[in-house]
């Protein structure tokens, strides 16, 4: 049976697995499926990303201090992707190890896209009441032109 601290030359990844795996940290939307990682620890503090991106989605609007928050996690959790990235490339690792720091990786990278997109405002909860309010202007508004149209 081989010893956990010491894995066979035949547990650990080839340098084809390996460089597969670097490869596909860097295909395009490697993230797609991958799970928000739970928390994150930050200086001693644990950060909650799921609940995080869910309030972020609730918001209207973000103020400053919370977007300079946003980057500065996002700053944070690029390192901790750039670690487990160059661990991938230059550690010993068995097939497992290695897997497990794929997707700790490629979830990184979904966080950071997620929280990118909060930042920058692109995703927000639609509030059907102003969906149907705009729906109801736009009808009157073609309404209007069509009158106009209609009498020349």
């Amino acid at each position: 049976m081989p010893n956990k601290e010491h894995p066979g030359l035949d547990e650990l990844i080839s340098p084809q697995e390996r460089e597969h795996l670097l490869f596909g940290l860097h295909r395009f939307l490697t993230w797609v499926g991958e799970p928000l990682p739970e928390s994150v620890e930050v200086d001693g503090k644990k950060i909650e990303i799921q609940d995080l991106i869910w309030s972020c989605i609730h918001k209207k609007e973000l103020s400053e201090t919370e977007k300079m928050h946003l980057m500065e996690l996002i700053q944070t959790l690029e390192s901790k992707e750039r670690f487990d990235e160059e661990s991938l490339k230059k550690a010993s690792l068995t097939q497992e190890e290695a897997r497990a720091l794929f997707h700790e990786s490629a979830a990184f990278i979904r966080a950071i896209v997620d929280l990118k997109e909060c930042e920058a405002g692109k995703v927000r909860l639609i509030n059907r009441d102003d969906d149907l309010r705009k729906k109801i202007n736009d009808a009157k508004k073609w309404m209007e032109f069509l009158k106009t149209v209609g009498k020349k």
